[in-house]
């Protein structure tokens, strides 16, 4: 080799020699659970390929209806469906029917516990599956991470023998997961992900409804750990506890944007990655689109998202929405409806209906108005970053809590979904948000604002992965109040040690002053009587 030639190599010889040095493999747990979950787990994997890294995603499929990894980038290992497809089957019925119909967190929560207890059916299938777990061991994966909806990571990450691994949350922080976040809950002034129906002002019965749902969460959320625990314990004698070995968790991301949420408690391992999804993530739109938007003065797209689907709605709800439609004839309306057999759009000039929309694309142009929205997460923090006003109609989950952090930055109104059963508050909601020039205003500021942060979601992310990589597990973020009940947590036994002592020198005073009292009013009485 000419020395010239060795002169040109080198610089790239140790920049290939360091890019490789530093590279990571990292493992993404990701059951085929719903599209915007899935989407969301990888996007971040993209994020971690862009940086040089190696990801792989573990895809059970849940249903025949395959909606993917969620990533073209990454390298696929996908589990076929258990045989006795049980998840399918409770999916399948009347379930989009359900999250419209239903109008409490508490009756949801009974209907879709049958749901946790079908994921284990799919957990066993999954680590039974044939050479899988020999194959994940010979991987050699620096970093796994999955989102805490399947309790099955324990599984895997154990089986494989994975230390570092995170939690990454496609909402905002589960304040019912306390033994894993390792963040106290305040429901006296922060709504819960999936009950507050209002802000963080709350009248008494509201804090009393919010504290009590913290708890009904909480056991949502680890009802089926014991089936899995089962699971495990019968075939593989000696795992340990599900929950203590999850808790071990050096990381838990969530998709939350402090500009955003309601402020809250943290912890040294959380750490918030709101916009990640929706960072650079558009384009301008195509010549199509565009000439739609050029149809009429203003412009509002409608998107129910990917699980509470439009098609599911009550006929009354339905009618509401198509009667608002005619309402703003000046309005050009673009809506995601998953049926065009139904032609849900054929009564209205004005109306675009479409199985699939460019979400992102669309918010990003200028032209847009104003979005219909269900509050979902990724929706919401698009519409912010876009800086477009919303009008919200929250329908499931973490959606009502998103709805009120968008009315109390100012940046849209909410409807309940019991609301759309007459036309009056969605017309008179969006005509509002249309009409009052201060939405708009307030939205553009808040977009400025995440456009201005002095660090990307996307490097907060990378970096934090490559550093957990690097030395992780990190044990120094774990806090010991994991391991306190709740009267030790809060200190109540304390508390009321002090007020019993406090109490008890109270009453010791009060007995020596009565007591003091008594001798002095006899001395005098006896005085009196010898005068």
């Amino acid at each position: 080799i000419s020395s010239n030639l060795y002169l040109f190599m080198r610089p790239l010889l140790l920049f290939l020699t360091f890019n490789y040095s530093y590279s990571f493999k990292f493992l993404v747990y990701s059951p085929q659970f719903a599209e915007s979950h899935v989407n969301y787990l990888g996007k971040l994997a993209d994020s971690l390929i862009d940086a040089g890294h190696e990801v792989v995603i573990l895809s059970p499929v849940l249903h025949e209806i395959n909606v993917g990894a969620g990533s073209k980038r990454a390298r696929v290992i996908e589990v076929p469906q258990s045989e006795k497809k049980g998840y399918q089957s409770e999916v399948d019925v009347d379930m989009i029917d359900d999250l419209w119909s239903v109008t409490s967190w508490w009756e949801m929560q009974l209907r879709w516990e049958r749901h946790h207890v079908e994921l284990v059916v799919q957990c066993e299938a999954t680590i039974h599956h044939p050479g899988l777990i020999e194959q994940m061991k010979t991987e050699q994966f620096d970093v796994a991470f999955a989102e805490s909806i399947d309790w099955c990571f324990a599984g895997i990450i154990h089986l494989v023998g994975i230390e570092n691994f995170a939690f990454a949350e496609s909402i905002g922080i589960k304040d019912g997961l306390f033994p894993i976040t390792q963040i106290p809950s305040f429901p006296s002034y922060v709504p819960t992900i999936t009950g507050g129906r209002y802000g963080d002002d709350m009248t008494f019965l509201q804090r009393a409804f919010n504290f009590f749902n913290l708890f009904a969460f909480q056991d949502f959320n680890f009802k089926a750990v014991p089936l899995y625990q089962e699971l495990f314990d019968r075939d593989f004698p000696g795992f340990p506890p599900v929950v203590e070995l999850l808790s071990q968790s050096s990381l838990h991301f969530i998709n939350s944007d402090p500009l955003i949420d309601f402020p809250h408690l943290s912890a040294a391992r959380i750490v918030d990655v709101g916009g990640i999804a929706v960072s650079n993530g558009y384009t301008t739109l195509n010549k199509t689109w565009s000439t739609l938007l050029d149809l009429r003065p203003r412009n509002v797209l409608i998107s129910f998202g990917t699980f509470a689907q439009a098609h599911g709605m009550p006929p009354a709800y339905k009618k509401t929405l198509l009667d608002t439609i005619k309402a703003f004839p000046d309005v050009t309306f673009m809506m995601k409806y998953e049926k065009p057999e139904h032609n849900f759009s054929g009564c209205c000039d004005n109306l675009i209906e479409g199985l699939w929309l460019p979400q992102n694309d669309l918010l990003r142009d200028p032209r847009l108005s104003a979005f219909l929205t269900h509050g979902g997460q990724g929706s919401v923090t698009e519409a912010s970053y876009a800086g477009v006003p919303m009008v919200v109609v929250p329908v499931i989950y973490d959606q009502a809590h998103n709805a009120f952090e968008v009315k109390r930055n100012g940046l849209g109104i909410v409807v309940d979904k019991t609301e759309l059963a007459e036309r009056g508050p969605l017309e008179t909601a969006l005509r509002k948000v249309l009409d009052d020039p201060k939405y708009k205003i307030q939205a553009r500021k808040i977009s400025a604002m995440l456009s201005d942060k002095p660090f990307s979601a996307r490097e907060i992310f990378v970096r934090n992965m490559e550093f957990l990589a690097s030395h992780g597990p990190l044990r120094q973020l774990d806090h010991y109040g994991r391991h306190l009940n709740f009267i030790q947590y809060y200190s109540i036994d304390v508390i009321s040690a002090a007020f019993s002592l406090f109490s008890l020198v109270g009453w010791l005073i009060f007995l020596v002053v009565r007591f003091a009292f008594v001798l002095l009013n006899t001395g005098f009485t006896s005085k009196q009587k010898q005068i």
